[in-house]
């Protein structure tokens, strides 16, 4: 699964300032599945129950890219990925409360 927000900006060279030039960032993150998936059943057909939750889950190791610049040639790069200490999963839900 990969999400990229690609947009124009305008870009302050001081915290509140009152002297915007153009830019462009771009951020890019992907999750790649690991580990087993997870499925967790529903404990109610009553649709509107808070126990009518189910879904299928994979833990996630996610990567993101990140770039900007602006018209007066400033640009940086970056990435970053997970040290495999942070949680993040990817998956498919039914939350019971909505199907109403």
């Amino acid at each position: 699964m990969t999400y990229t927000l690609d947009t124009d900006i305008q870009d302050y060279f001081v915290f509140l300032g009152d002297s915007p030039v153009d830019g462009h960032v771009s951020f890019t993150v992907s999750w790649t599945p690991t580990g087993p998936e997870r499925t967790l059943k529903p404990g109610s057909s009553d649709p509107t129950s808070p126990f009518a939750f189910a879904g299928s889950f994979r833990d996630a190791a996610p990567t993101a890219t990140f770039s900007g610049s602006n018209v007066n040639g400033f640009s940086f790069t970056g990435s970053a990925t997970s040290d495999g200490n942070i949680f993040s999963e990817i998956g498919h839900e039914r939350n019971g409360v909505f199907l109403g």
